[in-house]
């Protein structure tokens, strides 16, 4: 018998000890593999979204959040050469029908809104109607399958944050498969005319007519509110992505410590369960050396044995989360910071060194003593 097949029929001689250590590692990968790819998301959130460098972000440069951006503002900014577009926008918590969940809905300009994501698919008639009525809505293909709108259908929309209640018209449905399409938008003006904080400002999308535009524009518009009542901070999408994330700052070192936990239980699991299937073979492995084998081969064969396990797991735990990767591919955070969490190869490698790295340490040690113990003590182990 060769010893590739003496290392398949070793690996399923008990069969659901090796499921479960499999398992139990395609989990660990799993998660792992989530980390890894959720600190890389942290540290590059735009994901290679193309329209990152062109999207300016106009905020107060004192507070963002508590401190709006004057109504005032935008038409001197629309005049700043090198826009292309700009809209207010505030993101709308809206609820509908009384239930928990939460749609993300922007009250935007009709027109700038098609200029921002060009890749959503409208057909003319639908994109028209929603530009020219006050109270249209336009839905996501995937809100419109999941509550059964159609074009026309009226749509109350309550926001407990905004604590009011809008009541919209259907009017046009996007599809837009490469990205998410539970985004709900609807006009600025009708928002504002029953919002509490009407004309009080909000913040500004800017859309740059080219990303080596971005740099200029937002110097152009900074400059242009220095010393004013309420002074601007311009950013691309990416900056303020980052800037939005940097609460999340100690969650890198978070992820980095819950990895290495993990990585040290999993390496418990897998070094407990092959010192325990190769103490049960002592006896065998001492038939084997009488039979000629010798200690390296023996080293090698139960090196292999762990390492297929620990490949096979990982395999499973990555490809788990591969496909969770791309479930929520194109899903947005509050609106506007695009999730693409991408499986590179830099990862693939870090998980493939990471599983040898585990097999190794797992077994090295175990499969050292067991193979160069006395053979006439191996065949008396009745352990």
């Amino acid at each position: 018998m060769r010893r590739t097949q003496l290392v398949t029929k070793n690996i399923f001689r008990n069969r659901r000890r090796t499921l479960l250590t499999v398992g139990s590692i395609a989990a660990f990968f799993f998660l792992f593999t989530l980390l890894s790819a959720v600190y890389h998301f942290i540290n590059s959130p735009s994901g290679g979204d193309p329209r990152a460098a062109r999207l300016l972000i106009v905020t107060s440069r004192v507070s963002p959040q508590l401190i709006p951006v004057p109504m005032s503002y935008r038409e001197r900014i629309a005049r700043v050469p090198g826009v292309e577009g700009v809209t207010p926008f505030v993101t709308f918590d809206a609820h509908y029908g009384g239930e928990d969940s939460f749609m993300t809905a922007l009250p935007t300009d009709p027109e700038v809104i098609f200029k921002i994501f060009t890749d959503w698919k409208v057909p003319e008639e639908q994109r028209q109607a929603y530009i020219h009525e006050k109270v249209a809505l336009l839905a996501g293909r995937k809100l419109a399958n999941k509550y059964g709108w159609k074009i026309g259908d009226r749509i109350p929309l309550s926001s407990p944050g905004h604590k009011m209640t809008i009541d919209l018209v259907l009017r046009a449905i996007y599809t837009d498969p490469e990205q998410d399409e539970s985004v709900l938008a609807f006009h600025w003006d009708y928002f504002n005319d029953l919002w509490p904080n009407k004309d009080k400002g909000a913040i500004f999308w800017v859309l740059a007519k080219s990303a080596e535009d971005a740099p200029r524009v937002s110097q152009t518009i900074d400059a242009m509110f220095r010393n004013a009542d309420v002074e601007t901070l311009t950013q691309t999408m990416m900056q303020f992505s980052l800037n939005f994330i940097a609460g999340l700052g100690k969650a890198k070192m978070i992820l980095l410590g819950v990895s290495a936990a993990v990585v040290f239980a999993v390496l418990l699991i897998v070094a407990n369960t092959m010192a325990m299937s190769i103490r049960e073979r002592t006896s065998e492995l001492a038939v084997l050396r009488a039979l000629g084998f010798r200690k390296l081969q023996l080293l090698g064969m139960l090196t292999a044995e762990s390492l297929l396990i620990s490949l096979a797991g990982a395999a499973a735990g990555c490809l788990t989360g591969w496909g969770l990767f791309k479930l929520i591919a194109g899903y947005r955070l509050i609106g506007w910071i695009p999730i693409y969490i991408p499986l590179d190869l830099a990862t693939v490698g870090v998980i493939l060194g990471v599983a040898v790295s585990i097999s190794l340490l797992s077994t090295l040690v175990p499969a050292y003593r067991a193979a160069r113990v006395n053979i006439a003590q191996a065949l008396r182990f009745v352990g």
